[in-house]
């Protein structure tokens, strides 16, 4: 029964309509595309992003039992950490996204499918980058800088989701990458996280 499950589950992730491989390579091209098929109902075509999500928590899984930080963030040797940077992650970047694009008249559901994908997105190419960064012996804080692109795509490829122009788009991204960074400062130094 479990070898049946586990096939299902194999299957589901790496079906030929719906490749890991296609998703990832349509959600890093394409940003606008899976978040906006999902937003109109047409879901069969792409990953779910509670499947994003999924596939995301894998690849944080095996960062545990290899590394025990995040990009420079010291997680505790707890498997629930490396999920609750996930989870923060996507809820305070749903709130700021939710926030700054308003006036686009999306409601709060809408920015949480946009940051499950992007969050999740760019958690599963980051975490490579991450191991091998942990691994390095001469790492001397260089995983710590990757945090901040890491967040920078996030915000970029959630501004894709909305008709900007540039300069409204460089304007967007520059106000969330401040807010978030401002979130985290103050969670940071005063309420202890």
């Amino acid at each position: 029964m479990s070898i049946t499950i586990l096939k299902d589950l194999f299957n589901n992730f790496f079906s030929l309509e719906k490749s890991f491989f296609l998703n990832i390579k349509i959600g890093l091209s394409e940003p606008k595309t899976i978040v906006l098929n999902y937003w109109k109902g047409f879901r069969k075509y792409y990953f779910s992003p509670l499947k994003f999500f999924t596939i995301a928590s894998l690849f944080l899984l095996i960062n545990y039992f290899i590394s025990n930080d995040f990009l420079g963030l010291a997680v505790t040797s707890n498997i629930s950490s490396h999920f609750a940077i996930l989870l923060l992650n996507i809820t305070i970047l749903t709130l700021l996204s939710f926030l700054l694009y308003y006036k686009f008249k999306k409601n709060i559901f809408e920015h949480l499918i946009l940051n499950i994908y992007n969050v999740s997105l760019w958690t599963i190419i980051f975490v490579p980058i991450s191991i091998i960064l942990s691994l390095s012996a001469n790492n001397n804080g260089i995983a710590e800088f990757f945090l901040i692109p890491f967040h920078l795509l996030i915000m970029i490829w959630n501004s894709k989701a909305f008709e900007l122009s540039k300069l409204s788009r460089f304007t967007f991204v520059t106000i969330n990458l401040v807010l978030l960074y401002g979130t985290i400062f103050f969670l940071k130094y005063y309420g202890g996280l």
